[in-house]
């Protein structure tokens, strides 16, 4: 198909919801106070940011990004391998391996291109990249550059992943790389790290590597993240995190206790070679964030409290939740359009939330991405139930509702069965 083409497609699919009036994308915000935005001149409740700490407003970090700003200027002037090597990417590489408990660190200027560049020097030819099957764009992306066989396994099934390391390593010469996310980023699920790094215990010679991209300052002691929540950081050979959730930035690290594979890393990786370095206010953000947290593990508290409280408010609703604590709290709606139509009722309400779609999602399972911060009030927790409550009933998403519409349908779909079949019976006697 031609490029023409191709953009033809997507654009006309694009010019319906917009025309509908639903689009629900890069919405324009003028302002932010984290937990509030400001679109179109009207004051939204925020729960759809990665912000779960609400660390990007804490005056500290803003003042120790400013400062940095002043010291090294807004632009690094180039890549760490050239001229763009600062002293505060060498302290928070230091401060990061020991914050994850771990040996070394290297940056990358964002998630995505920490798991481009680090999964494509790590894996070779004769790999086998073994994936969790809801696992990121950026993992999957990372794979394909290289030469390695992929392969999935069924979501945090430990058993599926077991036998296809057994099968992919009675090849002479092979090797594993076991992926999966900490968090999950559209459903929130938390993966099994016992389970998935006892595997190491039947098959030593396998890696694990965990983005913890959303884990991190969530999960484990003091928000170390999902390795330490399950006591297993000594199995997990590397932990990729980011920035741009809850530590008020953006980029990325990759953590080992392999020294000489953290420098191969920084020296091989094409995303880090290639790559303006991050900028000294991110980094010095960054930095601010890591303090904040390792002296107040309050924040850390607050934050679970308040996603206990929603989960338990999403079933008094009649939502279908799962009994993860990950402040990533999907909403189950079915079709692109209804997801689309409900964003934008959300949105007339005083909530920002968006949909997530097929392909961040399954065919026929749009959701509504919704997650918390520890600097959401008690005021607007309240309005964003009564919102949904409302809207749960007038939409029929509740798990009865939809229950009950499926019965529903299978009758009606019985009904007109039986009755097709009288006719055919009539018309042949």
């Amino acid at each position: 198909m031609k490029l023409s083409d191709r953009v033809a497609k997507a654009t006309s699919i694009l010019a319906v919801t917009k025309q509908m009036g639903v689009y629900p994308y890069f919405r324009p915000i003028a302002k932010s106070w984290g937990s509030e935005v400001e679109i179109g001149g009207k004051r939204l409740i925020m729960i759809g940011s990665n912000d779960y700490l609400g660390l990007s407003h804490e005056p500290e970090v803003m003042e120790a990004s400013a400062k940095a700003v002043t010291a090294w200027g807004t632009g690094p002037g180039g890549s760490r391998f050239l001229s763009g090597n600062m002293t505060i990417h060498l302290e928070l590489e230091e401060r990061l391996a020991a914050f994850v408990g771990k040996k070394k660190a290297v940056l990358h200027v964002t998630g995505f291109s920490t798991n481009l560049g680090a999964l494509g020097t790590l894996l070779a030819s004769t790999d086998m990249a073994l994936f969790d099957r809801e696992s990121h764009a950026s993992i999957i992306e990372g794979v394909r550059v290289t030469k390695a066989r992929m392969a999935t396994f069924a979501h945090n099934d430990v058993a599926s992943a077991g036998r296809k390391i057994a099968s992919h390593l009675k090849t002479e010469g092979a090797g594993v790389f076991l992926v999966t996310e900490g968090i999950f980023s559209m459903s929130g699920d938390i993966a099994p790290m016992d389970k998935l790094a006892a595997l190491k215990d039947a098959h030593p010679g396998i890696s694990i590597y965990l983005d913890d991209a959303h884990g991190l300052g969530v999960l484990g002691q003091g928000g170390r993240g999902s390795a330490n929540h399950f006591g297993v950081t000594s199995k997990v050979d590397y932990i990729m995190g980011t920035f741009s959730k809850a530590f008020a930035s953006i980029g990325g690290f990759l953590a080992s206790d392999d020294g000489d594979v953290i420098e191969y890393v920084r020296h091989q990786s094409r995303t880090q070679i290639f790559s303006a370095a991050l900028p000294a206010g991110n980094t010095a953000a960054v930095l601010a964030s890591l303090s904040i947290v390792e002296r107040d593990p309050g924040r850390i508290e607050r934050l679970r409290k308040i996603i206990a409280r929603m989960r338990q408010g999403y079933r008094e609703i009649g939502l279908a939740v799962t009994e993860s604590v990950s402040p990533i709290i999907p909403i189950h709606i079915g079709s692109d359009e209804k997801a689309f139509l409900f964003s934008q009722e959300l949105m007339e309400e005083g909530i920002f939330a968006l949909p997530a779609i097929y392909p961040a999602v399954p065919r026929g399972g749009a959701l509504i991405r919704t997650a918390f911060m520890s600097t959401h009030t008690p005021a607007q927790l309240d309005r964003v139930l009564e919102v949904l409550d409302k809207m749960a009933r007038k939409h029929r998403i509740r798990v009865a509702d939809m229950a009950e519409d499926q019965a529903r349908a299978k009758a009606d779909g019985e009904e007109a069965y039986q009755a097709q079949t009288a006719k055919q019976r009539q018309s042949f006697l």
